[in-house]
């Protein structure tokens, strides 16, 4: 059965090219050209997956993603944001989404390939993550931290490696990281020295006092190539910092490797 996707948008230009990218793709498109019509879709249509403009009649796309957050039911249902409205803020997309509750934030114009790209990944989301959870919890602080064991875990979905690598600093899980690296990453260097040189990092800058956190990933695949915007958070101390970050990652047959990453601060407080 196709999925649906429900886009409300008040301009029909927008919406008709919405849409000429999502029916040849196989999914069944519903549409309104505002918010309440929208929200009205949304609770008795129950589509798998909603793209809103921010401003729009009747209701705004922000009253509507508090909506569907606090609605039983409706709460898990993917909502991504497409607007013009902040092309000029200077603020990653990824400030946007978290700010707004939604899971993707995309700023007009927008790419065909873009736009598919990111409604597969939503689509797919779920699955990502109940595999990522099954694998990680396999694993152990202290087990991660050896060097021996068995052969790396192939990571299906780029901005899991992501989020792995992020957040293996807070388990020690040295091992677990250095899987997420392509060669481009490593210069050479090998498993066991990786994790003895990344542990004695952590004890020099008291790693237990700080937290680092993947916060939001959006990925766009192309090929075997990824490309991954992160929102990220490190707190030390409890003085929290914010970054965005840009991965590109490579497909191989031992799944998805960075193979670079750039990383910008974001001059504003988290709440």
């Amino acid at each position: 059965m196709s999925k649906r996707i429900l886009i409300i948008e008040e301009s029909p230009e927008s919406s008709l090219a919405l849409r000429s990218i999502l029916e040849p793709k196989g999914y069944e498109v519903l549409a309104a050209c505002d918010g309440a019509e929208g929200w009205t879709i949304i609770v008795n249509e129950r589509p798998d997956l909603v793209i809103m403009e921010l401003r729009l009649p009747g209701m705004s796309g922000m009253e509507i993603c508090k909506r569907v957050r606090s609605s039983a039911g409706l709460a898990e249902t993917p909502l991504i944001i497409v607007t013009s409205m902040t092309a000029n803020s200077g603020k990653p997309e990824s400030y946007w989404a978290s700010g707004l509750g939604c899971d993707d934030f995309i700023t007009k114009p927008f790419d065909a390939l873009n736009i598919l790209g990111r409604v597969e990944y939503q689509l797919r989301r779920g699955q990502y993550i109940s595999s990522a959870h099954a694998r990680a919890a396999t694993d152990t602080g202290a087990a991660a931290v050896k060097s021996s064991g068995p052969h790396p875990a192939a990571f299906d979905d780029p901005g899991e490696v992501v989020r792995v690598f992020i957040e293996s600093w807070n388990t020690r899980a040295f091992a677990r990281e250095y899987d997420t690296l392509g060669e481009e990453m490593l210069g050479g260097v090998g498993r066991e020295e990786y994790v003895r040189r990344r542990a004695q990092l952590y004890a020099d800058e008291q790693g237990e006092n700080t937290t680092r956190k993947a916060l939001d990933v959006y990925v766009n695949i192309s090929h075997n190539v990824a490309k991954v915007d992160c929102l990220r958070e490190d707190a030390t101390s409890g003085v929290a910092r914010a970054k965005d970050e840009r991965y590109a990652l490579k497909k191989t047959p031992g799944g998805w490797k960075i193979i670079s990453v750039r990383s910008d601060p974001i001059l504003f407080s988290i709440e």
